[in-house]
């Protein structure tokens, strides 16, 4: 078979694929709209834009402070988009919680509510004007001392 035919012939294979694909995809669109397709797509694309915050990065390791109450303390850097302030969340062996009611403020967040001789692991997340978070900072691994 000569070069010029294969490549002809692997065209018209690429143009066979690409047509059963646009086809599939018109299907696709047309029996599922009434599921809201389109409408999930529109509003990911919008969240997406929204949630279009730099990470935050954690400056340092946790500070834990021992005494008659353990007390954890954490600092990050600020991010460089606009945001309204910071969401820190805290996981523990049994769960996952938001440690702050409105978003901090600062870069810096001290959790007074830490148990002794227990580990826990700290991320924030940065909050934009709308409300909506940017992913996770790096987890960071606060170990408190036992009295």
């Amino acid at each position: 078979m000569k070069p010029h035919l294969k490549s002809v012939k692997a065209a018209k294979i690429i143009l066979i694929v690409l047509a059963l694909l646009v086809a599939w995809i018109a299907f696709q669109l047309g029996t599922h709209r009434h599921t809201g397709v389109l409408r999930a797509l529109v509003k990911t694309k919008h969240f997406l834009t929204d949630a279009s915050i730099s990470h935050v990065m954690p400056q340092q390791s946790p500070i834990v402070t021992a005494g008659s109450q353990h007390r954890v303390t954490l600092s990050w850097k600020a991010s460089t988009s606009a945001v309204v302030g910071y969401n820190v969340y805290r996981r523990s062996s049994l769960d996952t919680i938001k440690l702050n009611l409105v978003p901090v403020a600062g870069t810096t967040y001290t959790d007074r509510t830490v148990q002794p001789g227990q580990t826990y692991f700290y991320v924030t997340k940065a909050v934009n004007v709308k409300g909506a978070e940017s992913a996770a900072s790096n987890e960071i691994r606060a170990d408190i001392p036992s009295p």
